[in-house]
């Protein structure tokens, strides 16, 4: 039997590939391939013992159709009736939705042992890709028709939002999706099916599952069993279908079956699935901005956001419990930006992008075809980029006021709807439409059920006090916070303390009121949270303007930048990563990441009896230590280390 591996992690990974240069370029085997690369691969020579049709073939039946994009992570169908493995961490969420403190499936593990013991995995949706088609002419004629560069990037989503209407007015069984490969080059239209009925079968016990915590998250060696087991369900008669208990389980058209003898050092694997996010053929300034701003300002917020409800919640299992989503997400990015940072000072990786670009335009000038069509490229993505390093902090300071405060989502959602009622319904966004009212109702009351005024005003606090040691902030002066005559954080910390009391946002009851009556208008509402979040969205729609245009100019440099990085390194590209089906493959192999040290490059659970301990992220159940000293193994012994692997 070929033993082969499926589904990226469900991480948010962001990985950075660069090229070493000496005299001449060094050429590097690409990633992630798209589905359209796989026939150029040669696949057989690196090991691969099935013909290619059976990974991909878009005439028939393939291993692809049994791939699943699961909330946004991979999962693979592994029996005809719709069962689906996919990461532990990728469950999480539903899990952590699912428990309460007398029923911690979190905490304790969850298994049905019938189907009508399976729980509805709210929140959870799949998508399995269907086909594919180009239609990067149609967007870029789209892009092309525009005069003014700063509204290119809007004819651009503009016309992307067009094709996905007519595809799923077309066919209402999928979604549409078009994601950009290539910026201001490649847009590929994705069709998927989407199920809407998911519902969890299988969690290990936390201890298991998230065996090693944050302390061994983003490393090797791991030792933890991420993986979990849903179930996927449909109406009747086949066709996508809310949560219903009259629903049957889903019939793929292709399920994948596990291989128990597992993979051994040396093994041929190769892997499909969803992986989020690359950025390899960005240039050396977003990595700058990288590592000069976003790395640091998120790894720090992050950090301190982390501690607040860990400390708040030491006392308090419910509120950890209804938290505990929430501090995996923060501490997951967290320690992946601060390794990030690590990895681009140890490696210099900025200094040897910045080197690349310099190989690059001393090519350019060498011939007097390249210096007139790219001579001034790279001199033209610097002249965007110092717009973007002038603001700063700027939109990550808004984007973060938004995901992390409350009542600011709140008074957000507020002005939106009360804006939205002065338009016709076809003119409003979807989200405040009329007829879609009671979905923006239940999110309001999704966020008041995880409003702790206390945490609230300090998170706010703690934006506006670190805004304001960055210079570019300075836009943010004319407020009212600035305005008094005390020490800055003294100023911000009176302001926040004054619109938390005298807001009704803070008041679920009103608000809902408020937002339901139609005779409310805005321009008759006097509350000073709101007039904040008016003040900050003045701002930002001034940011906005100035990002459009910058985002237009880079929809066509970035295009020439492939363009002569094709012709100097004489080679194509595959794009970058970007939540799109991709393939990757390689062998098995153990790697030295220092002097005198070298990892295998498969764990065991002796591992995980050595790392155990009573508490903290090594907590261990002593069900494991009492069987792992029984030895009794079974079929899940492996010859060589005469123990379980694990990961």
């Amino acid at each position: 039997m070929n033993k082969v591996s499926f589904g990226f992690a469900g991480k948010t990974l962001i990985l950075i590939s660069f090229l070493f240069l000496a005299f001449t370029p060094f050429r590097p085997h690409e990633g992630m391939y798209p589905l359209t690369e796989i026939r150029n691969l040669d696949l057989k020579e690196a090991g691969l013992k099935i013909p290619v049709d059976e990974i991909y073939n878009p005439t028939g039946v393939s291993l692809v159709d049994a791939l699943v994009n699961i909330g946004g992570c991979t999962g693979s169908f592994v029996s005809s009736e719709g069962l689906i493995i996919t990461n532990h961490h990728c469950a999480f969420g539903a899990v952590q939705k699912a428990s309460t403190l007398e029923n911690n499936y979190l905490e304790n593990g969850f298994l049905a042992e019938s189907r009508e013991q399976e729980i509805p995995a709210k929140g959870v949706t799949c998508k399995i890709t269907q086909s594919y088609e180009d239609v990067s002419s149609e967007v870029l004629n789209a892009a092309n028709a525009v005069a003014d560069v700063s509204e290119r990037e809007k004819a651009v989503e503009d016309k992307i939002k067009e094709i996905v209407k007519r595809e799923e007015e077309k066919d209402p069984s999928i979604e549409a999706q078009v994601s950009e490969m290539f910026i201001g080059e490649t847009y590929i239209l994705f069709r998927y099916k989407v199920i809407k009925d998911v519902r969890l079968v299988y969690v290990p016990p936390r201890a298991i599952g998230e065996f090693g915590g944050e302390t061994d998250n983003w490393v090797w060696p791991r030792h933890n069993g991420d993986f979990s087991f849903m179930r996927a369900y449909v109406a009747p008669n086949g066709s996508a279908a809310k949560y219903s208990k009259e629903n049957v389980p889903y019939h793929p058209k292709k399920f994948i079956q596990v291989n128990p003898e597992g993979a051994e050092e040396g093994d041929f694997i190769f892997i499909l699935g969803y992986p989020a996010r690359t950025f390899k053929h960005q240039p050396s300034d977003f990595l700058k901005y990288q590592y000069e701003y976003q790395l640091p300002y998120i790894q720090q917020l992050y950090s301190w956001l982390i501690n607040l409800y860990l400390d708040r919640g030491k006392n308090d299992p419910e509120f950890e419990l209804q938290f505990a989503t929430k501090v995996k997400g923060l501490s997951n990015t967290e320690k992946n930006y601060r390794g990030k940072m690590i990895g681009i000072k140890r490696l210099n990786l900025l200094e040897k992008k910045q080197d690349e670009e310099k190989y690059l335009q001393q090519f350019i000038e060498s011939k007097p075809e390249l210096m007139e069509k790219y001579g001034k490229v790279l001199s033209r993505i610097d002249y965007v980029y110092k717009g973007i390093f002038d603001d700063g902090i700027l939109p990550l300071f808004l984007s973060q006021l938004r995901r992390q405060v409350d009542i600011y989502k709140l008074a957000d959602i507020f002005i939106k709807y009360k804006e939205a009622q002065h338009l016709p319904e076809s003119e409003r966004e979807d989200t405040y439409k009329d007829k879609n009212y009671v979905e923006l109702e239940s999110r309001v009351n999704s966020i008041y059920s995880s409003y702790y005024p206390s945490l609230d005003k300090n998170i706010l606090k703690k934006i506006l006090n670190d805004g304001i040691q960055y210079k570019e902030i300075s836009a943010l002066q004319p407020l009212a916070v600035f305005a008094r005559s005390m020490s800055p954080a003294n100023r911000i910390n009176s302001f926040v303390d004054y619109i938390y009391d005298s807001t009704f946002v803070s008041n679920p009851e009103k608000y809902i009121s408020m937002l339901r009556n139609d005779s409310v208008k805005l321009a008759d509402v006097s509350d000073p949270y709101i007039n904040f979040v008016k003040q900050m969205s003045d701002i930002e729609e001034s940011y906005e303007s100035r990002k459009e245009e910058r985002d237009g100019k880079l929809n066509l440099l970035l295009a020439q930048l492939m363009d002569v990085k094709k012709l100097w390194l004489n080679k194509s590209f595959v794009p970058d990563a970007n939540r799109t089906l991709r393939l990757t493959y390689g062998h098995i192999k153990g790697y030295s990441p220092s002097d005198a040290v070298y990892y295998d490059p498969i764990t065991t659970l002796k591992g995980v009896i050595e790392k155990g301990k009573g508490s903290g992220d090594y907590k261990l159940p002593e069900k494991i230590k009492e069987l792992y000293n029984m030895k009794d193994f079974g079929q899940f012994a492996d010859k060589k280390y005469n123990d379980v692997p694990v990961d």
